[in-house]
């Protein structure tokens, strides 16, 4: 039998799913353990080969594929637990990262911060003032040398660093993405004094205009370096020890895959790969059902992750922020904000209830886990409303202290004046409020309809509050996975490997021959190095796809959109056909009254991506319609709902729905890994790959959830 595996670590659960020859899917979800991640991962693929009979090596043995999503560099930029770093920069620019830009202070804050103008700061910068060494070398725009580079003062900023406690530098010139020499010079010189260093080199990591940026991103990953490294490696040795013979392969923000190799000296390409899985799995779901706009929602332990598919394609953010640091670097459009299962209710200093966006995480976890956690989370509210079994969590492997989730939820209530139900009520309503917020954030505020998408639910928690959130954005269906637990992983295995590369140079319309010569020139360039990176992977040249584009952008505008440019030589023709994609792009993003005439184009960015195809998910034939739901009627319990409060409500065993089912609301369907919430006034039909679809049966008016005001407080 032949396996493919895919494991994407969560913030409360580390999720793996194993698909056989046939198409038939096998879920497990561990617990995350932090500080030993790996372990997390071979717990799931125990609990994985005892559901198939078999060992973990034998399991592992009989794999071809294993895909794996970290979560590793995440944790530590945004916990601030990466390496000591320092900087090699150019003299007189020591101070890029303090200064950042204009933007700084507001980079990746909510709306609610942003409001609340005395408390904005620029992040803090992850290198110490004391480890920020300039050199004498200077390189123009047109990569011409004006200041030679000195090596031996390039060795005494080495040692200085080493000295003091640095264990990984990063290196960033000015304009050395238009000439490198100075900066390879100084990796030679780091292999040869610092071997034991992790090194990170600009023209490397983010060879593009902008030097904040530009050292934003090569710091960043020097800081994450040694961890993912570390982290990676151990992980790769122990399942070659358990027999694994399948190259391990790493999911990539931009939403390919890459070697370990790879990854381990560019680890800054595995942030928030983990949504980037449930999003491609998004992509895959509404080529399914023939739905090219998805609104992709993942609902996970510690965080809230929206995505979009829009006509099929996956909207790339070419300068994403993650942990408040702007970076330049391809990146699957992700916005995240801390709701999630395990979420902290709280009481702020107005005497105002909050949610988030600190988090339990695993470890101590919610307070009804039972592990040592006293503050109430999302979790315990569910717990307490019905949304979930305490015999049923995980399929029955974890049980759920309710008196628990009571005890924690009276404590925030004795400050609130209110009964812990009551505060279970306000923590369900804030999250769900806070979750439509961003997904308003997503579509209505960047002119999308949500009415023209369906909303693809999933994560351990998005099932049970789908309808909610669902409802009050106006999505034309919902739709939840057969495996919507671990789907984000499930996705992953929809993946390609790709490697991306860029390269910064600025031209603007009307394109001349010399542009357009400079342009294939450049492009060719790129395509070489990809080439040589798949070569040096064992992948020949006629395994890989290449695709070729440039960011065009209006004159004296900032919206960049990367354009589709066609192989080979450019013809006098090119310029209007880059320009006229380029317009039909913006219109259809923008609107078309959005259009400019007579300001003209320019580009700064060339890009070639590389694929070379592994495969694609197998889908399980449609399954035959099967008997009525009365057949997978559990039991009832009282769940409680806007409408009514709590009301004796039908549960439903999930596994043992048939295509063809249909379940009015109010109920609940209890799968393996989730608790999916069917409110009055809507119906979940099963369709004939086993997924629900929540439709309503009545006017929003009369029936259905209710939300809180857009502010989600409750006072």
């Amino acid at each position: 039998m032949a396996y493919s595996i895919a494991v994407d670590i969560g913030g409360t659960f580390t999720d793996c799913v194993v698909v056989d020859g046939a198409g038939q899917r096998t879920v497990a979800k561990a617990l995350t353990r932090y500080g030993a991640l790996e372990e997390g991962v071979l717990e799931s693929l125990d609990v994985i080969a005892s559901q198939l009979n078999c060992s973990r090596q034998e399991l592992l043995s009989e794999t071809t594929t294993f895909i794996h999503g970290t979560t590793q560099a995440t944790n530590a930029l945004v916990t601030h637990t990466g390496a000591t770093v320092g900087l090699i920069t150019t003299h007189g620019h020591e101070d890029v990262l303090r200064i950042g830009r204009v933007y700084s202070k507001i980079a990746g804050l909510t709306e609610r911060d942003i409001v609340h103008s005395s408390r904005l700061a620029k992040p803090a910068p992850l290198v110490r003032q004391d480890l920020v060494i300039g050199v004498n070398e200077r390189v123009d725009c047109d990569g011409d040398v004006i200041c030679p580079l000195s090596e031996d003062e390039v060795i005494a900023a080495i040692d200085t660093l080493v000295a003091a406690g640095a264990e990984a530098i990063a290196v960033s010139f000015l304009w050395s993405f238009a000439n490198d020499a100075h900066e390879r010079t100084v990796q030679r010189l780091l292999a040869e004094r610092a071997p034991h260093v992790f090194a990170a080199i600009s023209c490397d990591v983010a060879p593009v205009l902008g030097e904040y940026e530009r050292t934003a991103t090569t710091v960043v990953n020097a800081y994450v370096g040694p961890r993912v490294n570390v982290y990676l490696r151990t992980l790769e040795e122990k399942l070659c020890a358990n027999a694994l013979q399948a190259p391990l392969l790493v999911m990539q923000a931009s939403g390919g895959l890459t070697s370990v190799g790879d990854a381990s000296s560019r680890p800054v390409v595995t942030l928030d790969s983990g949504p980037t899985g449930g999003i491609l799995g998004s992509q895959a779901l509404g080529r399914l059902y023939g739905e090219p706009n998805v609104i992709c929602t993942d609902v996970g332990g510690t965080s809230f992750d929206v995505g979009l598919v829009l006509d099929d394609e996956l909207p790339i953010d070419n300068e994403p922020v993650v942990a408040r640091y702007s970076l330049r670097l391809p990146k699957v459009l992700v916005e995240s904000i801390g709701s999630g299962g395990g979420s902290i209710a709280w009481v702020d200093q107005g005497g105002l209830l909050r949610v988030g966006p600190q988090s339990a995480r695993s470890n101590p976890g919610p307070a009804c886990y039972g592990l040592g956690g006293e503050q109430p989370t999302v979790t315990d509210a569910d717990l307490v409303l019905g949304y979930l079994d305490p015999d049923a969590f995980l399929g029955g492997r974890m049980a759920l202290d309710r008196d628990l989730a009571l005890e924690a939820l009276a404590r925030v209530g004795k400050r609130l004046g209110l009964e812990p139900e009551e505060v279970a009520i306000g923590v369900f309503r804030i999250i769900n409020s806070q979750m439509a917020d961003l997904i308003r954030k997503l579509t209505i505020e960047q002119g999308h309809d949500p009415r023209d998408c369906v909303l693809a639910a999933y994560g351990g928690a998005g099932p049970t509050h789908a309808a909610f959130y669902g409802h009050d954005i106006g999505a034309k269906a919902i739709i939840v996975p057969a495996r919507s637990t671990a789907f984000s992983a499930e996705g992953m295995l929809a993946c390609d490997i790709a490697h991306t590369v860029d390269a910064s140079k600025s031209m603007r319309s009307p394109l001349t021959a010399g542009d357009l010569e400079a342009m294939h020139s450049t492009l060719t360039r790129l395509e070489n190095r990809i080439r040589e990176q798949f070569r040096a992977e064992g992948t020949p040249d006629d395994d890989v796809d290449i695709a070729r584009s440039v960011g065009v952008r209006f004159r004296r505008q900032v919206q960049t959109l990367m354009t589709p440019v066609d192989s080979g030589p450019l013809g006098p023709e090119a310029g209007d056909v880059i320009a006229a994609r380029f317009s039909e792009r913006y219109g259809k993003l923008y609107g078309g009254g959005a259009l400019l005439s007579g300001g003209g184009i320019e580009i700064d960015l060339h890009r070639v991506v590389g694929t070379r195809r592994v495969g694609r998910l197998p889908v399980i034939s449609a399954e035959p319609e099967g008997p009525d739901a009365r057949a997978a009627l559990k039991r009832e319990r009282p769940v409680f709902f806007e409408h009514g409060g709590y009301r004796t409500t039908p549960v439903y065993r999930g596994e043992l729905l048939r295509p063809g089912n249909e379940i009015n609301g109010p109920a609940v369907i209890e799968r393996m890994g989730d608790s999916v919430v069917v409110p009055p006034g809507y119906v979940a039909v099963v369709d004939h790959y086993l997924s629900l679809r929540l439709l309503r049966t009545a006017p929003a008016t009369t029936a259905g959830p209710s939300l809180t005001s857009a502010q989600g407080e409750l006072s």
